[in-house]
């Protein structure tokens, strides 16, 4: 086969992976769109549209991670119906193989090129009136996956827009005389116009604030802008990670009511289970772990009070939301159910509406401080112990599962030099900017926690020590690309990795983080900067 042919395939495989990546894309924000639209015909048929597609571009793609999952979806989707949401069962199988195919969109193989990462998202555009700095903060944008656009003028945001709407907009507040007012003008007839990140060199008044505000600013920083601040409000804007579905145990003696509850919840995307025989509560809070309980307050046996009262008797259950459902409608007996142990009230018959945004809520909340309790403070990462645990649950998966499984060690190149000269608040933000910078190219499979210090710590399953090493040295030219802002100036960071396969049943976590460990050390007497193997490079 002639070089030019060769790359005439390359070119087509590349085109497809990105045609695949974009389409489940839309499955992906489709299915998580159902937090706004709930069940209903139109979203299934446009969803079960989606699927089916992507299921055909996979197919001739032959892109493996992508096939498995979505062959599921369309399996799964067979089953349902426009009319009325599925069972919570098939909610969670549904949810399950979203992740999985959001997974296999964020963890590129050997036969793709890097900018299928980014494919298919919406891009940023960039107005500033320095068209350097605009260029300089795209750069920055794309090694975080960010794929982002230089405006120049007026002239161009308008074509720009016309062609393509943006996922948010970052402009300057001096961009082509009045940047407020161009973004203004351009989103003016938009029916959901784009959250807009604005930038002033000088403090801004009150009154720019406001004006920012009414032209849809969701952020507005003065100064030298914060790269990672700005990545961590655009990553939420892009959430391509698929959260678990909401879990909610609906409690009450009247299983027609009950029902009802469930198929509404259902319909929002939550998985529900129901208990009428409220003495079996705790055996099945114990196997379901809820994230809220939906409660009558009367019901035979015992009351919701003395219920909740009992549930709270239990430390583990010391975050778990009870919400009281109820036809009750004395204002007092109220109060004194949320005084004993509920948060919320709502009476029979609540709106769909106020139904499912009280549940979203609490549940919210709940899983935010379960967050809070395992995670690092500073960086949103696992903490050191929690790190170990997820470490030790993946090793017992991959024995169980006879999958691959490898552990990485990262730490932070020269973090005292960085500390000592620039201080304390420069290194915070090079650990958040790392954190941030992991989280966007590791897969929601993979843990990622913060080992100490400026050490950071990669669970990767389901992955070969050639990928892990590849992957690894990616990211570590990668973010040895960022910059970040110094007392007024800017400077690159590097890190250095060490990487461990477990090759045997016999291998325990402490084995592979000694292995790692050593492989770590490795990279940093070769002259940092650099990704080692544990038995192949020394």
């Amino acid at each position: 086969m002639t070089h030019s042919k060769e790359q005439q395939l390359a070119e087509l495989k590349r085109h497809f992976g990105r045609r695949v990546m974009d389409q489940a894309r839309l499955v992906i924000n489709a299915w998580q769109s159902l937090d706004d639209v709930l069940w209903n015909p139109a979203w299934h048929a446009e969803f079960v549209q989606h699927c089916a597609k992507l299921h055909k571009l996979a197919g001739r793609y032959e892109s493996e991670r992508v096939q498995g999952p979505i062959g599921r979806l369309v399996g799964l989707l067979e089953q349902t119906e426009g009319r009325k949401p599925p069972s919570s069962n098939v909610i969670e199988q549904i949810s399950d193989n979203i992740r999985l195919l959001a997974d296999g969109c964020s963890r590129r193989n050997d036969d793709h090129d890097g900018s299928l990462t980014i494919a298919g998202r919406k891009p940023v555009y960039i107005c500033f009136e320095d068209t350097a700095q605009a260029t300089s903060l795209a750069e920055q944008l794309n090694f975080f996956g960010i794929p982002a656009q230089v405006i120049s003028d007026q002239k161009d945001l308008d074509r720009a827009m016309h062609h393509r709407l943006p996922a948010a907009l970052i402009v300057g507040v001096e961009f082509d005389g009045d940047g407020v007012a161009a973004v203004k003008t351009v989103q003016a007839n938009l029916t959901k116009p784009a959250p807009v990140f604005f930038q002033s060199l000088e403090e801004p008044d009150i009154h720019l604030r406001l004006a920012a505000t009414r032209a849809n600013g969701v952020y507005f920083q003065e100064g030298q802008l914060d790269i990672g601040l700005l990545v961590k409000h655009l990553s939420n804007i892009y959430n391509f990670r698929s959260e678990k579905p909401f879990r909610v145990l609906v409690v009450d003696d009247s299983k027609a009511q009950a029902m009802s509850v469930e198929r509404t919840l259902n319909g929002a995307g939550m998985v529900t289970q129901a208990v009428t025989e409220p003495m079996t509560v705790l055996s099945v809070m114990q196997t379901f772990q809820p994230d809220a309980v939906l409660m009558d307050m009367y019901m035979p046996g015992c009351t919701g009070i003395e219920l909740a009262q009992v549930i709270r008797q239990q430390q583990r259950y010391d975050t778990v939301p009870i919400v009281y459902l109820s036809a009750e409608q004395d204002l007092d007996k109220q109060m004194d159910a949320m005084g004993q142990g509920g948060d919320d009230f709502l009476t029979k018959p609540a709106a769909k509406e106020v139904l499912i945004t009280t549940v979203r809520n609490r549940c919210l909340r709940n899983r935010g401080l379960k967050d809070q309790m395992i995670r690092d403070s500073l960086t949103g990462l696992l903490d050191h112990i929690n790190t170990l645990g997820a470490l030790n649950e993946a090793i017992q998966a991959a024995r169980e599962q006879h999958q691959p499984l490898c552990f990485a060690m990262i730490d932070i190149d020269h973090f005292k030099d960085v500390n000592d000269t620039y201080g304390h608040a420069v290194g915070d933000r090079v650990i958040r900017s790392l954190a941030l910078y992991l989280r966007q190219r590791f897969r929601m499979s993979d843990s990622i926690g913060r080992y100490g210090g400026e050490e950071f710590a990669l669970v990767l399953p389901d992955t070969t020590i050639d990928i892990a090493e590849q992957l690894l040295n990616e990211v570590c030219h990668g973010f040895s690309q960022i910059q970040h802002e110094a007392g007024g100036e800017m400077i690159h960071v590097s890190f250095s990795a060490g990487v461990a396969s477990m090759y045997s049943d016999q291998e325990d976590a402490s084995t592979l983080s000694r292995a790692a460990d050593e492989a770590l050390y490795v990279a940093k007497r070769n002259g940092r900067a650099r990704v080692c193997v544990y038995g192949r490079d020394d």
